[in-house]
């Protein structure tokens, strides 16, 4: 296994993980009408600092972690993260709908919290992300192994920069759209996506639960 091989492996098999559209994305979208591409960065850096160890724990310590996630404490990881969502969403939906005494600027900040904690919290809540890499993403592990500890760093520094890429731009598309539309259309935007974060939270316990899925 050569360096190259790991690292063109990793670049075809991570944008199934890091490019999907999901309750990270839209959430980072309503984020960065509020901050553009910076707030993405945050999102980023919030989700890394719980993907990275994620990782190296799933390299030594497979078997459990698989058998948690596909039994209860992955229900109970769903229903929190579930919880995490509709409460993100509801929070947009209300608070953009408070008139016009509400400052747009203070919507996201008051009531969600940091961007960095929302990319943590929508990361090590959502139980497909968990499962993505202890099923299409091990492969990805298994070839990093063969070249030890630095081949895992070389295959996540080749797969993390696309959630950096890719949440810096959904960000700045948020800040633009924001500024396109104005006041109003920010809070329509707003709505938008607390509607979108509903569906996926809806979504997430229908497949986890019923396996039923409407996407």
């Amino acid at each position: 296994m050569s360096i190259y091989t790991l690292v063109i492996q990793t670049l075809m098999i991570s944008p199934s993980g890091a490019l999907s559209p999901g309750p990270l994305t839209f959430a980072t979208m309503a984020l960065g009408t509020n901050g553009g591409w910076k707030k993405g960065m945050q999102v980023a850096l919030g989700h890394m600092s719980f993907e990275l160890p994620y990782i190296a724990l799933i390299a030594f310590a497979m078997n459990i972690i698989r058998n948690a996630i596909q039994g209860f404490i992955g229900d109970i990881v769903t229903v929190a993260g579930i919880g995490v969502i509709f409460f993100f969403a509801l929070s947009l939906i209300r608070e953009s709908m408070k008139g016009s005494n509400t400052n747009p600027k203070n919507i996201i900040v008051d009531r969600v919290g940091s961007a960095f904690v929302v990319g943590f919290l929508f990361t090590s809540l959502n139980v497909f992300f968990l499962l993505w890499w202890v099923s299409i993403g091990f492969s990805l592990i298994l070839l990093a192994l063969e070249l030890g500890f630095t081949g895992l760093l070389i295959m996540f520094f080749a797969h993390i920069w696309m959630d950096f890429l890719w949440l810096s731009l959904v960000a700045e598309a948020g800040k633009k759209g924001a500024s396109i539309f104005g006041r109003k259309g920010y809070r329509a935007m707003l709505v938008v996506f607390g509607v979108l974060l509903l569906f996926f939270g809806i979504n997430t316990a229908l497949k986890r639960f019923f396996s039923i899925s409407l996407l």
